[in-house]
């Protein structure tokens, strides 16, 4: 996972568990934007470059490591990046 947001000495404080429910938080909205567009996993990892596995980990709570991969995945979604930056930072725990 990167440290997109903490030094490493702060991602030991904060419990596994809360970086996971904070994933999944992630994952879940990021499904609901999916699946309102009417597309399946398989088109969007498609329009984002990437591999259906990589695009269902995210859903299933495992936050994407860089801001390039953040970004594919909203433009993958045609989603505008304004959208998706507020995202990040209300769940900005799961990258501690």
């Amino acid at each position: 996972m990167s440290n997109m947001f903490r030094s490493s000495s702060q991602s030991r404080r904060i419990p596994l568990f809360r970086r996971q429910a904070w994933g999944d938080v992630f994952g879940n909205f990021l499904r609901g934007a999916r699946e309102e567009r009417g597309r399946s996993v398989e088109e969007a990892a498609e329009a984002a470059g990437m591999d259906v596995v990589e695009w269902e980990a995210v859903e299933a709570g495992q936050v994407p490591e860089t801001w390039e991969q953040v970004h594919r995945m909203a433009d993958g979604l045609g989603i505008d990046r304004s959208w998706i930056f507020p995202l990040v930072l209300f769940c900005c725990e799961a990258w501690s």
